[in-house]
């Protein structure tokens, strides 16, 4: 369900602006009509061009993430995301490709049916992490997963993790003051190449400080992914006694949730998402980075849909070549 609810949103937006519609049709409201027409031309207008021009803010973020983060691959997404853009731009306004009408045919086809479809899927992405932020869950929970992050100078916790942190201990405080029920927490984050002590054992410490009892905090200290994440936890919290009856809620950084949902959902873990909030800057690389990752993880459906546009294109091409 959480890797579709995007789809279902739009879907219904859709189905409403269908609705909309067919309502001003049916009635012959004029003014509803040309209102509702100005409003999807300007709509349009806007979106396409600031799709055309993204690659501005996308090169801008680029440089204030190096600036913050330092330089990497997984800095640079929002550079490599604006040179695709500026990519699709010169397909789109200067028609680049020289080639025979067949050849060039299929290329247009497969090109621009390629861009479409990274454009719907993106966009289905960003709604569904969007409404996913909209779980606000009952104080109920016998365990709360905090996700590990990496640590800064290979022992202390970061801003980024120190937000998921302090996410989890609000909820915990407010959940003793409404229901006296004091949940555990479990702490999953292995030891990276680069750091002194498992994230996990950095993560207690710091709820510690921050006025967590010890005896209310479990360690998982192997896991080096979200998946591991959430498969070591659940099975900590069977040997803790957890039944399936348990209520668990996760925490991590927001735009991290859907995925992660996704993943506790794969290792038969009923839980879902809180999001800690993340500094604006890192916002645009990270969500580019989750989208990825998400691409990768339904890659057997898109490697279909790509199959799809091309034999498309090809019978386009063949087509042209045959003069129809």
């Amino acid at each position: 369900m959480t890797a579709t609810i995007g789809w279902l949103v739009n879907l219904n937006l859709l189905f409403l602006l269908a609705l909309l519609l067919e309502t001003i049709v049916l009635t012959n409201n004029v003014l509803m009509g040309t209102i509702v027409g100005i409003l999807i031309f300007v709509l349009s207008t806007v979106i396409f061009i600031g799709l055309a021009l993204s690659f501005i803010f996308l090169f801008a973020n680029a440089v204030i993430v190096w600036r913050r983060e330092g330089y990497s691959l997984a800095s640079s997404l929002t550079l490599i995301a604006g040179l695709g853009v500026i990519a699709a731009d010169v397909l789109f306004f200067f028609d680049p490709i020289k080639a025979p009408a067949p050849i060039k045919s299929f290329a247009n086809v497969f090109l621009s049916a390629i861009i479409l479809y990274i454009l719907l899927t993106v966009w289905n992405t960003l709604s569904s992490m969007f409404v996913y932020q909209w779980y606000f869950p009952r104080r109920n929970k016998d365990y709360i997963i905090v996700l590990g992050a990496g640590l800064i100078d290979g022992y202390k916790v970061g801003r980024l993790l120190g937000n998921r942190i302090n996410t989890a201990i609000d909820f915990y405080k407010r959940q003793i003051a409404e229901t006296k029920q004091h949940p555990k927490f479990i702490f999953s984050g292995g030891q990276g190449g680069d750091e002194k002590l498992p994230e996990a054992v950095a993560m207690q410490k710091y709820a510690v400080q921050h006025g967590v009892p010890t005896q209310d905090t479990l360690i998982e200290d192997k896991s080096v992914n979200t998946f591991q994440n959430m498969k070591f936890s659940k099975q900590l919290i069977e040997r803790d006694g957890g039944n399936e009856r348990r209520k668990v809620v996760f925490v991590t950084n927001n735009f991290h949730t859907m995925r992660a949902g996704v993943l506790a959902d794969r290792v038969g873990l009923k839980a879902n998402g809180i999001g800690a909030p993340t500094p604006f800057y890192y916002l645009p690389n990270a969500v580019i980075r989750e989208y990825l990752a998400l691409f990768v993880m339904h890659k057997r459906f898109h490697i279909v849909m790509f199959s799809l546009i091309f034999l498309v294109a090809v019978l386009d091409g063949l087509m042209v070549g045959q003069g129809f």
